[in-house]
């Protein structure tokens, strides 16, 4: 059996990894800054305590990705399923970052934090997102479905449509201004 290829506190700058196969490899306090994930097959990989920066994932192969204090910043994602990485310790951070056709499928995410990002058309399913904060976040044609989002913070999120019967919001904190993101697929008119 071959042993894994393991990192160790490596910085990876401008590194273009489109079709590669990472798959298995191990990554532990590394960086990455302006790398290209595109297409790659991470299927099996460890990411643990690693920071992304300016780098960008077009449809990866994250099954069975561990991603463990996994930080995105000023990222940008596509059509990335997290819902395939393993649920033990998966445990990431979105800073300024772009997520388009992003799934959550079942994922437990307490916690996780959002921030000044845009999450375009990007799915939780079943997910539980539990004290999760969405600071500055837009958040266009996201679903939310069947959720856990008590005392999930949506204060200064913007153009989102989550629908209370389908989602547990016990002690969710909305401002005034956003509170029609809640209403809207009840075809109420608010002026």
């Amino acid at each position: 059996m071959q042993q894994p290829v393991v990192y160790l506190q490596k910085t990876f700058s401008k590194e273009e990894f489109p079709f590669e196969n990472l798959s298995g490899a191990e990554f532990e306090r590394c960086s990455f800054t302006e790398c290209d994930f595109s297409y790659v097959n991470l299927s099996g990989a460890l990411f643990t305590g690693c920071a992304f920066r300016l780098c960008r994932f077009v449809v990866p192969d994250l099954k069975r990705v561990h991603l463990q204090s996994a930080v995105f910043e000023e990222c940008q994602l596509s059509g990335a399923d997290f819902g395939q990485c393993e649920a033990l310790g998966f445990s990431v951070d979105f800073r300024h970052s772009k997520l388009d056709n992003c799934s959550f499928r079942k994922r437990k995410m307490s916690g996780t934090p959002f921030s000044k990002s845009v999450l375009n058309d990007c799915f939780f399913t079943e997910s539980d997102l539990t004290g999760a904060s969405f600071d500055d976040c837009s958040l266009p044609g996201t679903v939310f479905d069947r959720c856990t989002l008590k005392g999930a913070d949506f204060r200064s999120a913007s153009e989102f449509a989550i629908d209370p019967a389908q989602n547990n919001l016990r002690k969710a904190k909305f401002s005034t201004y956003n509170l029609a993101g809640l209403l809207s697929g009840y075809g109420i008119v608010i002026e």
